[in-house]
């Protein structure tokens, strides 16, 4: 099997390549790729270390930190122990949970496809018939849990997978059984606000109809691409949801789609939990409406190829896995640089002296072990022919002295060549400090604004952090330059040593890619299905270095014209090709090269 289709595989199945920190192996599965990471630990695509076994798994491992506590392993426990109840032909299997030396881990059924957030901000919104068929699928699932006693509590489209068979509902993290308590912390309402009842964010309670509130929200995501409330996580998102009523014009849109999808979607976003249709009822509706027997395309594409990728990489023999990590990687996707050798000095330690340092005098001659021959000794010098206590005092009396002389010479000479020197409007920066030029506002296709101060902070790639911006060029730099200034001596008079040149070195014009691009300036790893100033970054820096970005250009979603253009420069610059923008990526995009 060539090594390209399985890199090629890993990839169109979401997962990125492995690194030398990942496990070797799981209880009984072997990581392929890493699908995702967060604060409790990470997901790995695995498969069986069974030669004769094909079905790959998401592999949950646990932060060791986290693993360490009873009981944290308590609840852990209990997560799997729900999941365990759930036999929906919608919803992910329980295959396997362990603890494994400092590993706890689940492993559950992997499900080829990308889940509804990727699938509309890459190909836009479901068409009608295709939310109806949510509406039947995901209706039963909910069913199915309502019988296994089991409330999914964050139902939301980044946990709805689209496969071929049909749509699956994932992610039971913080889930609980109607008959037990919370698997999260008690009295924590965890969830994403924009998706949770208003039952919920009032007073914790969840329950079925709970989410079927949740549902109705990521139902209206899928056919209009907005949440009905509103995105974000902020207070003004909670306080819609729980006393507002949906925005007019994401309703509006919804009539617009399909009136008796919006007539059954409102009716489930009634704030009254009472008034809301039940799982059954949402079938039974979906039952009268005509289903595609298969998804609307590109997505039916994007589909299949998730599951092609499946195929190939459920044949991968277990000898080759090892071949599917990074070389020479010091960790997963979010560790930092690789650390220094003890021995190497960092360049910043070791400053080159500024221009107008003063040499220091060369020393003085050693004085003579002895006497001349036939010569008398001075009263203030020992027999032995080193100098007595009086000459000691008055060698290093006198070396003091010219030492001060030196330093006010120099002191004299930089002050001195400091005049006349133009200063900027905003007035000389304060010792230490470091300035850069304030970017004006990019006029970008998707208007947004350049980067914070903060993002600059956190590992920049802004024009100002290069050395050059949009303002930057050898004219302006050279109506800088100071003119030069005899250098005088602490009496006065003009010194007779040669002064260094004062002319600085031209400045390099920064490419188009750094002075044109300035809408986001962190490393965040940014990938297929990602949209807003990561991506519109990534697409301006790839076109103003040529690379095709496709028709719909500087758009801020990232498509697969997109993540091609992506993979080409990786390629060229002799990179890791997945198509990801990690550090490595974000550092060679702003590289001046």
């Amino acid at each position: 099997m060539p090594g390209e289709d399985v890199e090629a595989a890993l990839g169109m199945a979401g997962a990125g390549r492995l690194r030398s920190g990942d496990p070797v192996r799981i209880g009984a599965y072997v990581p392929l790729g890493l699908l995702g990471s967060g604060g409790m630990g990470r997901v790995y695509l695995a498969r069986p270390t069974n030669e004769g076994a094909e079905r790959l798994a998401a592999v949950k491992v646990i932060r060791p930190e986290y693993a360490e506590s009873a009981e944290f392993r308590r609840r852990f426990e209990r997560e799997a122990a729900v999941l365990a109840r759930v036999h929906s032909p919608h919803a992910p299997r329980l295959l396997d949970t362990g603890f494994d030396s400092d590993l706890l881990w689940m492993a559950t059924e992997y499900l080829p496809g990308p889940n509804l957030s990727e699938a509309v901000h890459a190909f836009g919104p479901l068409p009608a018939s295709g939310v109806w068929r949510l509406v039947g699928e995901l209706g039963r699932a909910l069913d199915e849990l309502t019988e296994a006693q089991v409330v999914h509590r964050d139902l939301k489209p980044s946990n709805v997978i689209l496969g071929a068979d049909g749509a699956y509902v994932i992610d039971f993290g913080i889930s609980q059984a109607a008959d037990a308590s919370s698997i999260t912390t008690t009295g924590k309402a965890v969830g994403t606000p924009a998706y949770m009842s208003p039952e919920r964010l009032r007073d914790g309670r969840a329950d079925v109809v709970s989410d079927v509130f949740s549902l109705a929200c990521t139902l209206v995501f899928a056919a209009t691409g907005r949440a009905p409330f509103g995105d974000g996580t902020g207070v003004d998102v909670m306080h819609r949801v729980a006393f507002e009523e949906p925005y007019a014009d994401v309703i509006g849109e919804l009539v617009g789609v399909d009136p008796d999808l919006a007539d059954l979607l409102s009716a489930c976003l009634a704030k009254e939990p009472g008034l809301r249709p039940t799982p059954g009822q949402l079938t039974e509706a979906a039952a009268a409406r005509p289903w595609p027997g298969r998804w609307h395309e590109p997505l039916h594409a994007q589909v299949t190829a998730r599951r092609e990728a499946y195929d190939v990489l459920s044949r991968v023999p277990v000898e080759r896995t090892v071949q599917l990590r990074l070389p020479g990687a010091a960790g997963g996707p979010a560790a930092g640089p690789a650390p220094r050798s003890a021995s190497a000095t960092p360049p910043a330690l070791t400053p080159a002296p500024p221009p107008w340092s003063v040499s220091a005098p060369p020393p003085a001659p050693a004085p003579p072990a002895g006497p001349a021959p036939g010569s008398t000794l001075p009263r203030d010098t020992e027999v032995h022919g080193g100098p007595g206590r009086r000459g000691r005092r008055r060698r290093a009396y006198l070396a003091v002295v010219a030492s001060l002389a030196v330093c006010a010479v120099a002191l004299t000479a930089f002050l001195l060549t400091r005049q006349g020197e133009p200063e900027t409007e905003a007035g000389p920066a304060p010792a230490g400090s470091v300035s850069a030029p304030e970017s004006p506002e990019p006029a970008g296709e998707s208007g947004l604004t350049s980067p914070s101060a903060s993002d600059t902070a956190r590992g920049g790639g802004s024009p100002s952090a290069d050395g050059g911006g949009p303002d930057a060029s050898p004219d302006a730099t050279a109506s800088t330059t100071r003119p030069a200034s005899p250098t005088r001596t602490a009496s006065g008079k003009p010194s007779s040593r040669p002064q260094p040149s004062t002319t600085p070195k031209p400045t390099r014009t920064a490419p188009p890619w750094i002075t044109q691009c300035t809408y986001y300036a962190g490393t965040e790893l940014t990938r297929f299905g990602d949209r807003g100033k990561r991506v519109v970054q990534v697409q301006c820096m790839l076109s103003r270095r040529g690379y095709s970005i496709g028709g719909a250009g500087v758009d801020g979603q990232f498509g697969e014209d997109t993540r091609t253009a992506v993979k080409r420069f990786q390629r060229a610059r002799g990179l890791d090709v997945d198509g990801v923008v990690g550090p490595n990526t974000w550092r060679a995009l702003r590289s001046r090269t």
